[in-house]
């Protein structure tokens, strides 16, 4: 069962009353200055209660993750020190103090502001607003979406300029091929699959025979990644026939590979769908799917070859991937999820936006092909809308935005931008929405 971390009851209130301090000095229980530069956003994952917190200690700046708990104590109750998870917090906000000190899983003391209970009884409070606090009272629609629209060209620009530079350093396949691979595991597992890539052949798995090669190729993802059932820590006592035909082809083609660990994958949290074990079979399919060409010359070719009237559905849907009977039923060996595509509609369009489209742009510089260029950045900016995430459902709720009709995948990597660029770095003033 997956479920989503949510801040209840008093710590709800610290959470509120959090967001009134912004821009006031506090002193922490060690003595030291503190100011509330950026709140943050409100995880609603595992982990840390805040995410992307900005204030400053005596002065400097510090950027991280916070706490919060009623006793201090509770960090300690919750296992917190324990966990690597937690490394990250640069501050814990309590309402009671009654512990010696805030301790890191890494040995690292943390600063403990306690919230007095005389603040409670401030109902009049002011509350603190960033500088962006209902832009729309400011700027109409259309010159909000157009700011957007700048903000997420940049952030295109940004991402076609390190596919580019990495372009000049080693294979442009592997390179569209690892970013793809870092798409596929989400925030989750990103890194593993990353890592993933890094071990496998990309023209060994080309080079693969096409008949039965898309087994081969599942067998070669799964084995070398440490996933399947024989690698587990667990092994499970279902021995369907699918299973059991990639167990045999990898005895025979992974000798003398050291594949990965199950430790390296997060499973914890993770939707079924988004399972590492489920994305690697849909990655399969798609290797299967542009075998003759290559993974480089079949997505180029895409893109060449789409119209720009056919817009994200002509593209979207030569990366959907329904997948086989076993695959569309299973997130991973043995266990059953509901029926549905191995890689749908939705995957599809954020590994387009994110990845597929800036590395054609940058392959257009590379190669000196300006209608590429041109036709790459045309789709990314009239891309529809793509699902929210928590960044872009964070912002839209900071700048008290009650209607996203008529946003595109570009705007809304715009609120992306502005955000890792500006908010968390807190840097308000220089924004663009305010100036």
């Amino acid at each position: 069962m997956i479920t989503r971390k949510r801040i209840k009851g008093q710590e709800k209130i610290l959470a509120f009353r959090w967001q009134q301090l912004l821009g006031k000095e506090l002193i922490t229980e060690e003595g030291e200055k503190l100011k509330a530069i950026y709140p943050g956003r409100i995880n609603n994952d595992s982990g840390p209660d805040f995410r992307d917190v900005t204030i400053t200690i005596n002065g400097e700046f510090v950027r991280g993750d916070m706490e919060i708990h009623v006793k201090s104590s509770n960090w300690y109750r919750h296992a917190h020190d324990g966990n690597p998870e937690y490394n990250g917090v640069i501050l814990h906000l309590v309402e009671w103090h009654d512990c010696n000190s805030t301790l890191l899983q890494n040995g690292k003391l943390i600063p403990v502001v306690c919230l007095s209970p005389e603040l409670w009884h401030r109902t009049s409070l002011p509350f603190y607003h960033l500088p962006c606090f209902q832009m729309f009272k400011r700027r109409d629609k259309q010159a909000l979406k157009e700011l957007l629209n700048v903000a997420g060209k940049e952030r295109f620009e940004q991402k076609a300029s390190s596919f580019q530079s990495a372009c000049w350093r080693e294979e442009a396949g592997r390179v569209l091929f690892r970013g793809m691979m870092r798409a596929l595991g989400y925030s989750k597992n990103m890194n593993p699959f990353e890592e993933l890539s890094g071990k496998l052949s990309l023209n060994f798995i080309e080079r693969l025979e096409p008949r039965e090669s898309l087994s081969l190729k599942q067998a070669w993802l799964l084995g070398t990644a440490g996933l399947l059932s024989s690698q587990r820590l667990w092994e499970n006592s279902s021995r369907e026939r699918e299973i059991e035909v990639l167990e045999q082809i990898w005895q025979s083609i992974g000798k003398g590979v050291k594949p990965m660990s199950q430790n390296d994958w997060q499973f914890s949290h993770v939707y079924p769908n988004n399972s590492p074990v489920r994305r690697l079979v849909a990655l399969s399919y798609l290797l299967q799917r542009y075998h003759k060409r290559g993974l480089l010359k079949g997505i180029l070719q895409l893109v060449e070859k789409t119209p720009l009237t056919a817009g994200r559905r002509g593209l979207d849907d030569s990366l959907i991937v329904a997948g086989d009977s076993y695959w569309q039923e299973h997130f991973d060996v043995g266990w059953k999820t509901r029926k549905s595509a191995l890689l749908g509609h939705g995957k599809a369009g954020e590994l387009m936006v994110n990845v597929i489209l800036p590395f054609i742009f940058s392959w257009g510089g590379i190669t000196n092909d300006p209608e590429l260029r041109e036709k790459a950045v045309n789709f990314y900016l009239h891309y529809s809308k793509l699902a929210e995430n928590e960044i872009t459902r964070h912002m839209v709720d900071q700048l008290c935005l009650a209607d996203t009709s008529g946003f595109t995948a570009c705007h809304q990597q715009g609120l992306i931008h502005i955000y890792r660029t500006y908010c968390r770095e807190g840097t308000c003033l220089q924004c663009p929405l305010v100036n």
